[in-house]
């Protein structure tokens, strides 16, 4: 059996510094976003044509069922990833804003009324091989679509507002402190506070990204 983990990821950059909500689960900071849900009508098909499990390593409960989170067998890994990518039933490109929604506006960060629409595109995906994973102690194969979003004037500004004002909710994030993950080098604290797969949605590393050209219209969202 293989662990397999496909997420979205929104890249959130204002000033040279990448936006990270603090995770409800690790309290580490990492990028908005998360585990792609899928519908009813997908958990039939894959019923009825790829066996899977849930995810062993993840509660399952009413916040994380039906997440992307669950376990193939490696025989059927190929034909589930081709599945994933052609079906209707789950989270699109076409509106990825539950996440943003949740980490977000529901969490008290910033308005959603003032905030307007959310506009996004596709930069493209980062996808592992299968390989064994040390934190959950299982084979896996994680997959990630990037999301740039694309903030108006008045959006940008309402980020480059949160800078000023320190918080555990958020953090404002250099390239270099992603890549070394938050920890404090030199300092009596050595702790990572940043989520080990945060560095997927540098700029830097969009030449890690494949299917570049899979969506490229710009996506625009009436919250």
């Amino acid at each position: 059996m293989i662990r397999i983990s496909f997420a979205y990821l929104f890249r959130i950059k204002v000033d040279g510094k990448y936006f990270l909500a603090q995770s409800t689960r690790t309290k580490k900071y990492q990028p908005v976003g998360g585990a792609y849900k899928f519908y009813k009508e997908e958990a039939d098909y894959l019923r009825d044509n790829i066996p899977v499990e849930n995810d062993d390593r993840i509660l399952v409960n009413e916040i994380t069922k039906r997440d992307y989170r669950l376990l193939v067998k490696n025989r059927d890994l190929r034909k589930f990833v081709k599945r994933f990518d052609k079906t209707h039933y789950r989270e699109n490109i076409s509106d990825l804003s539950r996440e943003f929604v949740e980490e977000i506006f529901s969490a008290g960060i910033l308005d959603k009324n003032t905030f307007g629409t959310l506009t996004y595109k596709y930069c493209g995906r980062h996808m592992t091989d299968v390989m064994y994973g040390n934190v959950f102690k299982h084979y896996e194969l994680l997959l990630a679509d990037i999301i740039e979003v694309q903030l108006s004037n008045v959006q940008e500004q309402l980020f480059r507002n949160l800078m000023k004002s320190k918080s555990d909710k958020y953090y404002f994030a250099s390239a270099d402190e992603i890549k070394a993950l938050g920890v404090k080098y030199n300092s009596n604290n050595m702790a990572d506070t940043i989520g080990n797969h945060t560095y997927k949605i540098l700029s830097e590393n969009a030449d890690e990204l494949i299917m570049k050209n899979k969506y490229k219209e710009i996506i625009t969202i009436e919250l």
